[in-house]
């Protein structure tokens, strides 16, 4: 996965963005690969893992990936992240269960 970083550096810096930039988006889109890998492993074998496997592997996908990618959208569009299914999603309320 070494090349990636680099991959995504150039090709943010050739739409114009900073070095500074490009970096920090390449970090956003990588610091959770594992947790993709993870993702991907069950997306292929949904049975081998334990009902508390899943639960524990969904939460922490959910919790560590949005942020990264909400800040790589933001750092590479200016675009801020919305809310476009109206359930509070970038609101600091608790949603209800």
């Amino acid at each position: 996965m070494t090349g990636i970083s680099p991959a995504i550096v150039k090709a943010m810096k050739s739409r114009g963005l900073s070095e500074k930039k490009a970096r920090d988006i390449a970090f956003h889109m990588t610091d959770w690969l594992m947790d993709f890998v993870d993702l991907k492993e069950f997306f292929e074998a949904p049975d081998k893992l334990s009902t508390e496997e899943v639960s524990r592997l969904l939460i922490n996908f959910l919790v560590h990936v949005p942020a990264h990618v909400a800040a790589a959208a933001k750092l590479a569009t200016d675009e801020p992240v919305t809310d476009v299914f109206g359930i509070g999603a970038v609101s600091e309320k608790k949603a209800g269960r």
